[in-house]
């Protein structure tokens, strides 16, 4: 994790010149597994050395949990695509319409089973050995079967004793610094709209990087998905996920609608001028700095639940506040009107609408987890 950005940097390696140079542990696990595949076939003098190294290298697996919780699988699969291969092969001998036959019935039976991650480990297994030549068909069977069994065992060792980072817990810290980036990012548009009046000039900031960080967050999602459990509420990550993106997006609509603001109010009012907000107007930038704090309350608590992991209560629509907005409207309608009402109109409704959406979504989430 970047100390300075929040950004998650995930077994890369920078060298001097600034590039990055990516070594997964997946890469050096899949190296180390074949060279230690051809040696010991060497030593045990087990033929075709090949086929064990093509073995060990299929049944890599990228994550802790997925090489731990697919092992019983993983050899399942191997000993029923052997049994099926030399009863195939016995039978109807060793050619292209039995191995047709074999990857076929072991599909169904994988699936049958509740094994269809485990379906590819198989069919390159009844490939191998239904290959083996129709002259001495149970020499070769049996030859490369032990050359199977032989990767794949190299393949699960590698996986348990080398085990690559843990996802989840990149996934969460990344989630948190997202989380907690983009909120300050959307709380800021909204001050930045609401001070909008003391501003002569605005340049909108640029959300790239809070773009890249959740792309990367929710790669992470994606390869965490087999070691999440019903404890660290999958739902509640998703719908994190979703709010840190609305935070992006609709901030930086606000943001927009800010920059159009300003650059109006400079081409219609001298510098004077630039200052003076009618009363009323006032009076609903007040009602939205309220929102804007009540929201940040929320993330804030938000942040505290997610935390600790443990619920703090309900949550419910605000109707008073909501009234309260309403009648601020109302007093400013009553007093002005023309083109700069409109537009200014608009630009209160949707900021409003904004900050709706994201207290809503605050709540839910803090409802979510109280469930």
């Amino acid at each position: 994790m970047d100390p300075k950005n929040g950004k998650v940097i995930d077994n890369k390696v920078t060298s001097e010149s600034g590039n990055y140079m990516f070594i997964g542990a997946r890469t050096i696990k899949t190296g180390l597994a074949v060279t230690t595949t051809f040696l010991l076939c060497k030593l045990f003098r087990i033929e075709p050395a090949v086929f064990a190294a093509i073995t060990a290298v299929v049944n890599m697996q990228n994550s802790v949990s997925k090489s731990l919780n697919n092992a019983w699988q993983q050899i399942g699969v191997h000993l029923l695509a052997a049994t099926l291969s030399l009863i195939i092969g016995l039978l109807l001998g060793a050619n292209p319409i039995s191995i047709g036959l074999g990857v076929i019935v072991l599909i169904l039976l994988c699936n049958r089973i509740g094994w269809s991650g485990g379906i590819l480990l198989g069919i390159v297994s009844i490939i191998f050995i239904l290959d083996s030549p129709p002259t001495a068909f149970l020499t070769h069977a049996f030859s490369r079967t032990l050359s199977i069994f032989l990767g794949l065992g190299v393949a699960l060792v590698i996986n348990r004793i080398l085990a690559p980072p843990r996802y989840k817990t990149k996934l969460l810290n990344g989630l948190r610094s997202l989380c907690l980036l983009t909120s300050t990012y959307f709380l800021e548009s909204l001050h930045t709209f609401i001070e909008a009046g003391n501003l002569t000039t605005f340049k909108k900031p640029d959300p790239q990087e809070l773009n890249l960080l959740l792309d990367e967050v929710v790669a992470l999602n994606e390869q965490a998905r087999e070691e999440i459990t019903v404890a660290d509420n999958p739902r509640a990550i998703e719908r994190r996920l979703e709010i840190c993106r609305g935070f992006i997006e609709r901030g930086q609509s606000i943001n927009t609608m800010t920059a159009q603001r300003v650059k109006r109010r400079q081409q219609a009012y001298s510098s004077q001028e630039l200052h003076e907000i009618n009363v009323e107007f006032h009076g609903i930038l007040n009602v939205l700095s309220v929102g804007k704090e009540k929201l940040a309350e929320l993330i804030d608590t938000l942040t505290i639940a997610v935390d600790q992991n443990k619920s703090l209560g309900l949550y419910h629509e605000d109707l008073a506040y909501w009234e309260t907005f309403d009648k601020a409207i109302d007093e400013w309608n009553r007093k002005v009107s023309g083109v700069f009402y409109l537009r200014a109109l608009m630009e209160v409704s949707v900021v409003a609408t904004e900050l709706h959406w994201a207290a809503r979504r605050t709540k839910a989430l803090l409802n979510l987890l109280h469930k």
